[in-house]
């Protein structure tokens, strides 16, 4: 019998380099998530920095340079702080789209190997018959053969 052979092995080795590609993908767009969620987070340690040092100042005299520096700076801060959320929003679903062709091709490769699996079953099952009938065939030969010498004498 002839060895056991995966039609569709080619398919399957296809979808494993996909998805070793596919997590190389995710890896990178995780990484770029986690940095703009950082900038995201220093503008707003920025912000709260500003507030708070407005808020110690409030009851002292404040130098009018300095009040309308912090007034021109805080809409400059807001206006990047929403950039930056809005720049943090794509890149997460930038990043969940890649999980999901992750997911697809993770499922894919499975299916196939759940089927190669139960392919190399059959065959097993149709070797397993080809030996039983070559050992019935040696024994029933093995009893005809006994048979004509018993018989014979």
């Amino acid at each position: 019998m002839k060895p056991f052979k995966f039609k569709l092995q080619n398919s399957l080795e296809l979808r494993k380099r996909q998805e070793e590609l596919q997590k190389i993908e995710l890896v990178a767009l995780t990484k770029d998530f986690q940095e703009k969620l950082e900038v995201l987070q220093q503008l707003r340690l920025q912000m709260a920095s500003l507030q708070d040092e407005i808020r110690c100042r409030q009851g002292s005299v404040i130098d009018l340079l300095q009040f309308r520096t912090w007034q021109e700076y805080i809409p400059v801060i807001n206006k990047k702080i929403m950039a930056q959320e809005k720049l943090v929003k794509e890149s997460r679903q930038v990043m969940e789209k890649g999980r999901e062709r992750l997911l697809d091709t993770v499922k894919a490769r499975k299916m196939l190997e759940k089927l190669k699996v139960r392919h190399y079953e059959v065959y097993k099952s149709e070797l397993m018959r080809e030996e039983q009938k070559q050992i019935d065939e040696m024994a029933t030969n093995t009893y005809l053969r006994n048979r004509d010498l018993v018989g014979g004498l």
